[in-house]
């Protein structure tokens, strides 16, 4: 393993450049690539000599800007179905357009700043940026302080650490083979665990999807339906068009205004 490791360290200190730049693009790009261990791996580069500090950091900042700036593009032009696209993309698809909302809603503008810090947010904020027509300047010097506040600490930590590095890959490496084969056993036992769950929970809170105009045959039948209206603030700003008679509830709200929801009536639920 610690030969591995070596190889692999000293493939990214011969292509160094190339490679951070390829593989932070592709992480802001929807990839399922994760950039901090490289950016760590970077730093600690840097601080044996063998790549520069300046290089690391520019060439990071420039392959996540450039991911960032096709995502606002992509929003600008695309609309809802660029959103929808960019969710289809996301680990939690089901949840990453309310994660993303909600931090629009509380944090604003500095959404783009700390959005690379937020699981699901990183690629749908720029989209967002993009779809509700924030200025391409003000979304560029945003998106620059965002993106030097998640690649400036891992790769300090990296240069900062690096003995440190060194010696828990040396720790991993006497481990032995048989402990890290059961390790990855126990690992593997817990992600189906988790994966059985959440085909559970799935099959038990199927929701039958309801078009609008079944909706409006069953009002005009007389048919008793409550209409819960679950858009965030941001989306009813952006589409400030209701149902009549819809009870307005914002997602995140739903635990606290449960009360309101009745018990004995079937319910429509009315979301982006």
């Amino acid at each position: 393993m610690e030969t591995a490791l070596l190889d692999a360290g000293a493939f990214l200190a011969q292509h160094g450049y190339l490679i951070i730049f390829a593989w932070v693009f592709l992480d802001q790009a929807a990839l399922p690539l994760p950039s901090i261990p490289l950016l760590i791996a970077a730093g600690a580069l840097v601080a044996t000599g063998e790549l520069n500090l300046v290089g690391v950091v520019g060439t990071a900042t420039l392959a996540a800007m450039l991911a960032d700036v096709l995502w606002y593009q992509l929003g600008k032009r695309g609309g809802a179905k660029a959103i929808s696209y960019v969710c289809k993309l996301s680990i939690e698809p089901d949840s990453c357009v309310t994660t993303t909302r909600n931090a629009f809603g509380r944090f604003g503008p500095t959404t783009i700043v700390i959005a690379k810090y937020l699981p699901g947010v990183q690629t749908l904020a720029p989209a967002s940026a993009g779809f509700v027509g924030a200025p391409l300047l003000g979304f560029l010097f945003l998106d620059l302080i965002g993106t030097l506040v998640f690649v400036l600490p891992f790769v300090i930590g990296g240069y900062l650490f690096q003995p440190q590095l060194l010696a828990a890959i040396q720790g991993v490496s006497d481990i032995g083979s048989g402990v890290g084969l059961m390790l990855m056993g126990f690992v593997t036992l817990y992600l189906i665990y988790k994966a059985f769950q959440w085909v559970l929970f799935f099959r038990g809170h199927r929701l039958r999807r309801l078009s609008p105009e079944e909706l409006h045959e069953r009002r005009e039948q007389g048919q008793v339906l409550t209409v819960i209206d679950l858009r965030q603030r941001l989306d009813y700003e952006l589409q400030p068009l209701v149902i009549p008679g819809a009870l307005r509830i914002p997602i995140t709200e739903i635990p606290r205004r449960r009360n309101e929801v009745p018990q004995d009536l079937d319910v429509a639920l009315v979301c982006t």
